[in-house]
């Protein structure tokens, strides 16, 4: 059943141009991406064989996106505040949003202050040496990327760079010093946690483009090999969400915006669902009298009664 289904996410994320996936498809899904008018991140996972489908932006509010999943978002990255605002809670809820190019303005700037921005600059296309930063934390996402002296990148036409604002939360996975000759910056691979979850950022295009000379084809096979190490990193980030997902609810319960018998549900503006099955997986984020404020794996949040738990 499992093989038939993911079969039938791979043909979905060849048509989805055509008919959108259903909700059960959405959460059957170990990658979700977003479509975008300049870039083409579906050529990259069916060349990696990944499993994936493929949304438009205004599907996103309400879709059921949940921790387990990457969100991979298409550049340009053009969102409404109601699609940005449900990102906000994937990340939130454990979820890894891997993201390129001009969405560091349209998605990131606005959902996640403070962290980086476009810095005014744009590229023109042309491949780059690439050197590896990032701790030994980062190695599972840098892993199988070359060494230094021969890894590549390549930049957008029109593309946006960008620069780090709080380098306390953020960190650098890649740059290049000849970029940052050319462009006053180099940076070009980031990452940063956002509450449970992970942003990833690179400037320049997800697709590959193979046929042509070979410094474009080698930045192309970059581009191909760290799309795949973000989703073997969230398939190895499963049980960091199990142990802090660790409570069940008992019964059905409606998320109340207040720790209060006398509270109305949380807003449906906020939240996918008011209300959540026997056997949800929770975080408890605090607890005030009888009631927790506690987060489900779409980053849906309320107050609930303690012994409902």
């Amino acid at each position: 059943m499992r093989s038939f289904l993911l079969s039938l996410v791979v043909l979905l994320g060849a048509t989805s141009a055509f008919a959108g996936p259903s909700p059960e498809q959405v959460r059957e899904a170990s990658v979700v991406v977003v479509s975008g008018s300049a870039d083409h991140m579906d050529q990259v996972l069916r060349k990696a064989g990944v499993s994936y489908v493929v949304v438009s932006p205004g599907d996103l509010p309400e879709l059921p996106l949940h921790s387990r999943q990457v969100l991979m978002v298409n550049c340009r990255g053009e969102t409404s505040q109601a699609s940005r605002e449900r990102v906000r809670r994937f990340v939130a809820a454990g979820g890894f949003l891997y993201t390129t190019d001009h969405t560091v303005k349209e998605l990131l700037e606005p959902t996640f202050p403070n962290t980086i921005a476009f810095n005014g600059t744009t590229t023109q296309e042309q491949d780059f040496p690439l050197q590896l930063r990032g701790d030994e934390k980062a190695r599972g996402l840098l892993k199988h990327l070359g060494d230094q002296s021969s890894q590549r990148w390549q930049l957008a036409g029109g593309g946006y760079l960008f620069k780090v604002l709080d380098p306390h939360k953020v960190e650098v996975l890649m740059e290049s010093e000849e970029v940052k000759k050319r462009y006053g910056t180099g940076v070009l691979g980031v990452r940063f946690r956002y509450q449970d979850g992970a942003v990833i950022h690179v400037t320049g295009h997800f697709f590959s483009q193979p046929g042509q000379r070979g410094g474009v084809a080698q930045a192309g096979r970059a581009f191909e090999q760290l799309s795949q190490n973000v989703v073997s990193e969230k398939a190895a980030d499963r049980a960091r969400l199990d142990s802090l997902y660790n409570n069940k609810t008992r019964r059905e319960v409606t998320l109340q915006s207040a720790p209060a018998p006398s509270a109305g549900p949380v807003p449906a503006s906020e939240v996918t669902t008011q209300s959540l099955k026997p056997g949800a997986a929770l975080r408890v984020l605090e607890k005030k009298d009888n009631y927790a404020k506690v987060r489900d794996d779409q980053g849906n949040e309320g107050w609930v009664e303690q012994d409902a738990l």
